[in-house]
C-alpha cells in the first residue's frame, strides 16, 4: 500500500511540474499562428507521452504484481480478466493455451506501445506528415488486426468469449487512412519539386 501511496504523490508532483512549464512557456507559444499551432502539437504529443509511460509503469507493476502475487492497489492480490467469466489471481490458474495466448498478446501490446509512442515522438519534434509517420500509423492498423486475430484465437479456445469485429474493421480503416496520406504526402512532395 505504501508503494501506490508513493505512486500517487509522484504523478501528481510529475502532472504539476508539467503543468508549471506549460504555463510559464505559454507566452512563448504567441509568436506567429502557424508556430503556435505547431508549438501546440508539440505540447500536446509531450503531455500524451507522459501519461504513456505512467500508463506503462503502472502496466509493468500490474504484470510483476500477477506473476509475483503482489497486492494491487487494494487488492490483496493481482487478478487478470481474460473474458467476463475469466479471471485468474495467477499464471497457475489459467489454461496453458490461454496463457501462452495472452503473453503473445501482452508481447504485441508492448509492439502496439512502442508504436504509438514513436509517433507521437514524431510530432513532439514537429514532423507531421513524414514517411515515418505513415509508417507508424500503417504498423498500428496491422496491430489492430493481428490483435483481433489473438482475440479469435482465446475465443476459441475459451468458447464463451464473446468475438468483437471492430478492431479488425479499424484496422482495415487505418490501413486505408495511411495509404491515402502516403499518397497524400507524395502529392505534396511532387508540387514542391515542380514549383
Amino acid at each position: 500500500m505504501i508503494l501506490v501511496n508513493i505512486w500517487v504523490a509522484l504523478s501528481f508532483a510529475l502532472a504539476f511540474y508539467v503543468f508549471w512549464l506549460v504555463v510559464r512557456n505559454r507566452a512563448k507559444n504567441v509568436a506567429e499562428p502557424h508556430a503556435a499551432r505547431l508549438r501546440r502539437i508539440q505540447n500536446a504529443s509531450g503531455w500524451v507521452q507522459i501519461l504513456m509511460v505512467l500508463f506503462f509503469v503502472l502496466t509493468c507493476y500490474s504484470l510483476l504484481a500477477f506473476f509475483m502475487g503482489w497486492p494491487f492497489f487494494s487488492e490483496p492480490k493481482a487478478r487478470i480478466m481474460v473474458a467476463q467469466h475469466h479471471i485468474y489471481t495467477s499464471p497457475a490458474d489459467m489454461p496453458d493455451n490461454i496463457f501462452y495466448l495472452w503473453l503473445v498478446q501482452i508481447a504485441w501490446g508492448g509492439f502496439g506501445y512502442w508504436v504509438v509512442f514513436a509517433l507521437f515522438r514524431l510530432y513532439r519534434q514537429g514532423i507531421l506528415f513524414s514517411a515515418r509517420n505513415v509508417r507508424h500509423i500503417r504498423s498500428l492498423g496491422y496491430y489492430l488486426i493481428v490483435n483481433w486475430a489473438i482475440d479469435y484465437q482465446m475465443q476459441g479456445a475459451l468458447r464463451d468469449m464473446p468475438l468483437n469485429t471492430n478492431s479488425l474493421f479499424v484496422g482495415l480503416l487505418i490501413i486505408f487512412v495511411s495509404w491515402i496520406m502516403d499518397e497524400g504526402r507524395k502529392i505534396q512532395e511532387e508540387q514542391e519539386l515542380t514549383v
